[in-house]
Order: structure tokens, then C-alpha cells, then sequence
């Protein structure tokens, strides 16, 4: 069974500690780590874990990012530019990340496709994956991203919608 998170109410914490994780661990370049989405394959034969996941997403302009974490994952702390965050992770264990292939894209409000070419980046036990874009003040942006869980193969497809400003 997968849940998926958002920054609602009692999970503000659970969005916010990510985040605060994500910015504060001591970050080190063993850290940044990249994985191949066809190698998350299951073998012909293998069984999936019906594990229980959770899976957390935000998007947010890349000056809310500390400059020393933002200039480590080479992402330019620019008004203009975002950053969109997606981890996979165990039910009953915070912080304890799950593999996984994410992939999609961004699409203004005028149809304008913008690829999001996601990184993963490994501190500790929790896995984040990473894509920056950009935008225009006051642009709507519509993220349509797929989530596959490589300990399942299960693909789960978010959409959301979201407004950016410069700031």
C-alpha cells in the first residue's frame, strides 16, 4: 500500500524535518550518488516485498536551499529557478529511504513543457530525488512525476499543481 504525503496538517512535520534534512545533514560529496532507473528492475522471477511506503513531494524556490548545500549539489540559489523533492520511504521507519526511479516533467500555464531531470542524493539512510527548473513571477506549474518503487515496481504517478514567485 502506498501513501502518498503532502505538507498537510499533522505531516507539516514530517515535510519539514525532509527538508531540514536535506539542508542541514553533514553533507559530503560521497553523499550525491546517482542511480541507473534500469537497474531497479526486479530479476525475471523475484518476488516483491509488499513493504508499506510513503511518499513525500514539494517544490520550492532553490533560495530557501542554504548556500553551502545548494552550491555542494551544484544547484544555483537563483530567484527564478526551483527545486522539486521527492523520497520514498518505509512506513514504519522515518527517515529510512526506499530505492526508487523518478522521472516527469512541469508544464506552465500556456502548455510549455519543461523536463525535470531528477538526482538522486544519498545522507545516511534517507534518499532524496532532486530536479530544478524554472519559472516566471507568479507562474502556475502543473508537475506530473512517476514514482516507481524499486523494492515493488509499483509505478505511482503524482500530479500537483503549484504557484511560484520570485522572491
Amino acid at each position: 500500500m502506498l501513501k502518498v504525503v503532502t505538507m498537510s496538517s499533522d505531516l507539516w512535520r514530517r515535510g519539514t524535518l525532509l527538508i531540514a534534512l536535506f539542508a542541514t545533514l553533514g553533507c559530503s560529496e560521497a553523499g550525491l550518488q546517482s542511480v541507473k532507473c534500469d537497474s531497479l528492475a526486479l530479476p525475471a522471477g523475484a518476488e516483491a516485498a509488499a513493504l508499506d511506503h510513503e511518499v513525500d513531494y514539494k517544490a520550492f524556490n532553490s533560495t530557501f536551499l542554504r548556500p553551502d548545500v545548494a552550491k555542494l549539489y551544484g544547484i544555483d540559489p537563483d530567484a527564478k529557478l526551483g527545486v522539486v523533492m521527492v523520497s520514498v520511504y518505509q512506513k514504519d521507519a522515518l527517515g529510512v529511504g526506499v530505492e526508487a526511479c523518478v522521472s516527469g516533467g512541469a508544464r506552465n500555464l500556456l502548455g510549455q513543457e519543461k523536463g525535470l531531470d531528477f538526482a538522486e542524493i544519498r545522507e545516511g539512510q534517507a534518499i532524496y530525488h532532486i530536479s530544478t527548473f524554472r519559472f516566471s513571477p507568479e507562474e502556475h506549474i502543473t508537475f506530473e512525476v512517476d514514482v516507481e518503487i524499486a523494492t515493488t515496481g509499483e509505478t505511482h504517478e503524482l500530479k500537483w499543481k503549484q504557484q511560484f514567485w520570485q522572491g
